[in-house]
């Protein structure tokens, strides 16, 4: 009875190590499942975030192509309208010279004294446009470039007026006045401001036609609103609508043609100057240039 005993606990622990067994062989199976499991997820969750990533990588390279795209087609709309205004304003100056010299060289019988002096005027004069509009175009053409930045500097107004006075030294027809304070200073770039007084100068000059008493008075001062300079003529006026390309940009032209009133727009948001005209027919033009 005691050998059948210890044999029927013999047979059951042995039945109970193999249960044992086949029990810890489950466990490791469904161990192995789940990380089996848990692996797939995570390859399932890298796939799908690498395809959202490919995704957002995807519309982010259209949205730059789109972009790319658009500046491409602005910049060709730019480049046209360019060439347009350059071989409108240049023709003009280029044609009286070649004219000029054409008319001296094959026919001098033609020209007396006075119609010498009256052409070569008119010459001078197209070629002082003809090289202020090459200037206006380089530097409206520089504006246009998506890196060009204006270079702020303290700007002494009474130095760059004096500089403006003997450029239009020339006009004995018109008289010139400026009321600008010696140690008054603005802190904008030097050379766009120049190119504006210039430009706004000109058109003025351009006003008149044949005014008795022309006169153009440049002013500048300094309140609690800021730094306004001011320039006035008592030529004959003009529309609002002549004036609408110092405030819209698909105006073709303004008071004179070409690329002046576009010029000066481009040039006084990059410094950030605001414009305000007033005009009257018959009464001058007041433009003023504020900085806050």
């Amino acid at each position: 009875k005691a050998t059948l005993k210890n044999l029927e606990d013999r047979y059951i622990i042995v039945q109970k190590s193999r249960e044992l067994q086949l029990k810890a062989l489950d466990l490791e199976n469904e161990k192995k499942e789940q990380q089996l499991l848990f692996g797939g997820i995570i390859v399932l969750f890298l796939g799908g975030f690498f395809l959202i990533y490919q995704n957002y990588k995807r519309k982010k390279i259209n949205q730059k192509l789109l972009q790319l795209n658009q500046d491409l087609d602005q910049a060709n709309k730019v480049k046209t309208r360019f060439f347009n205004i350059l071989n409108h304003d240049l023709r003009a100056p280029v044609s009286n010279l070649i004219h000029f010299l054409h008319l001296q060289k094959e026919h001098p019988e033609l020209m007396d004294e006075a119609t010498k002096t009256r052409m070569e005027s008119k010459t001078i004069t197209g070629v002082e446009d003809l090289l202020h509009s090459m200037e206006d175009i380089l530097l409206w053409s520089k504006g246009q470039m998506e890196q060009f930045k204006p270079e702020d500097s303290q700007v002494i107004l009474a130095e760059l007026f004096a500089d403006t006075r003997k450029v239009f030294s020339g006009y004995a027809n018109i008289l010139f006045e400026y009321d600008i304070p010696e140690q008054l200073t603005l802190l904008t770039d030097e050379n766009c401001l120049k190119t504006i007084v210039r430009n706004l100068t000109s058109n003025s000059i351009n006003a008149f036609v044949q005014a008795e008493q022309a006169r153009i008075t440049w002013s500048a001062r300094q309140d609690e609103q800021g730094i306004c300079l001011r320039i006035v003529d008592n030529g004959p006026g003009a529309t609002v609508e002549q004036f609408r390309a110092l405030f819209d940009a698909s105006a073709p032209v303004g008071t004179r043609s070409g690329l002046g009133l576009h010029l000066i727009r481009d040039l006084a948001q990059l410094i950030q100057c605001t414009i305000e005209v007033q005009s009257n027919p018959e009464k001058g033009t007041t433009i003023s240039l504020r900085w806050q």
